[in-house]
């Protein structure tokens, strides 16, 4: 029969080998509390880790063809905008003050690759100029852009660039660009030009 003394022992040695014991609840919530300050425990940065990050969570396009679409398009876009020529594109146009577009862009303190990420996009395929054969639209000065799903799709398997440069556009209207003048046909010939695969 063990002792007090020995049974207190036992206690211990059962507890530092719950401790220790790799993951054990007990042993995370061990290493949670030694931390130190502003670093995450293994097990908080594992769990982390295990979530992936979505790096365009404004995309609300159920559709997973037209969806990959626009997410392959904006990395291209940014990817693009990033080259002088192509960022030309927010000079070349003004919004109805006669402010340029890269000034509107200055006005909201972020890059133009941060900015692509506080577009939203939504599916609006029911949308009356999505029949007339539209691949998005966008109110000027607004940051939402209604895609065309059906046309997108068609459009994608034809001219690929066609859909980057019309997705610019789209863009270039969020800034405040309006249309007439300049006609559609304008800003995304426009577009073509700056930012087109040379």
């Amino acid at each position: 029969m063990l002792t007090r003394l020995s049974q207190a022992q036992a206690a211990t040695l059962f507890l530092a080998a719950l401790i220790s014991w790799p993951g054990s609840a007990i042993a995370a919530g061990a290493q949670r509390e030694r931390a130190p300050a502003g670093r995450p425990s293994v097990a908080a940065a594992t769990s982390q880790a295990a979530v992936p990050q979505n790096p365009w969570p404004l995309i609300h396009i159920p559709d997973p063809v037209v969806r990959r679409v626009t997410v392959t398009a904006l990395e291209k876009a940014s990817a693009r905008l990033a080259d002088g020529e192509c960022r030309k594109i927010l000079t070349d146009f003004e919004d109805a003050d006669g402010r340029s577009l890269a000034d509107r862009l200055s006005a909201v303190a972020v890059d133009i690759h941060a900015y692509l990420k506080m577009i939203t996009f939504i599916d609006d395929t029911r949308h009356r100029r999505c029949a007339g054969g539209a691949l998005a639209l966008t109110i000027p000065g607004g940051r939402v852009v209604r895609v065309c799903t059906d046309e997108v799709k068609r459009i994608q398997a034809l001219q690929p660039e066609y859909v980057l440069a019309s997705l610019i556009h789209e863009i270039l209207h969020t800034l405040g660009l309006g249309e007439t003048p300049p006609s559609s046909a304008e800003i995304t010939r426009r577009v073509l030009s700056r930012c087109g695969r040379k």
